[in-house]
């Protein structure tokens, strides 16, 4: 019965819109307005719920187990509720020792190991600290580096890098007129020797000279000094002069 009479209002309201559209003519519109004042016949809408009541029952309490099930029983229970599940035990194993507590500076640990090896004597990082020694090499010294698998090579010193193992300076010279250049690791293996060939007359106001690769600055080669050098070696010393050139 309720629901015929839900039909049958939307029925008649669907009608009611759909006459109400046609009746909308051009000069009705203006008074549309009036629509919006009147009261819109909603048919009625009617929910059918059912409503369950119940009463709070409190949570039941947990039945103790038998202080003597036996253990053919034990399947029958959930794992979580077996007498015999105990929480196992986790190995807990001590943490190694921390390498801060034997070494605090890695870095300069491994740096001194390499120099007691490279270097033991310590007189080549002397030789090229020029913050500490007042004796080491400077910008603009004419430098002779002899190596163990080669020709030697002259040149003035540009600059020197201070890098620890890793320290390097570079040489300049001339060679058949072409200017050439080289870095050269202080404490490689392939280094034999180092020798100050001539200081400079007055300490330079740069520790990089690289203005003296323009042409105005170019001291040129350095063959002429090096093989003077060489002879006043050979003097003092009593040994040949060497057949392989400084170049």
């Amino acid at each position: 019965m309720v629901k015929s009479f839900f039909w049958a209002s939307s029925a008649r309201h669907s009608t009611t819109a759909a006459a109400s559209m046609a009746v909308s003519l051009p000069m009705v519109r203006p008074l549309g307005y009036l629509k919006a004042m009147t009261p819109r016949l909603v048919p009625p809408q009617i929910c059918w719920r059912r409503h369950l009541s119940t009463i709070y029952s409190q949570k039941p309490e947990r039945v103790p187990l038998p202080a003597n099930l036996p253990k053919e029983f034990y399947s029958q229970l959930p794992e979580r509720l077996r007498p015999d599940n105990e929480p196992r035990k986790i190995d807990v194993i001590p943490p190694p020792p921390s390498a801060c507590s034997v070494c605090k500076d890695p870095v300069a640990t491994v740096t001194a190991s390499q120099l007691a090896i490279l270097d033991p004597t310590g007189e080549r990082k002397a030789l090229f600290d020029y913050r500490r020694n007042p004796r080491s090499v400077k910008a603009g010294d004419i430098l002779r580096v002899t190596f163990k698998s080669g020709d030697p090579f002259s040149g003035v010193c540009l600059g020197i890098r201070l890098r620890g193992i890793d320290t390097s300076f570079l040489l300049r010279n001339q060679l058949t007129r072409v200017g050439v250049e080289m870095w050269i690791k202080v404490f490689s293996p392939n280094v034999g020797s180092v020798e100050i060939v001539q200081r400079t007359e007055k300490r330079k106001r740069r520790a990089r000279l690289y203005y003296m690769r323009k042409p105005e600055h170019d001291m040129g080669s350095v063959e002429n000094i090096v093989q003077n050098y060489l002879r006043q070696k050979s003097a003092l010393t009593g040994q040949p002069i060497s057949k392989s050139r400084g170049r």
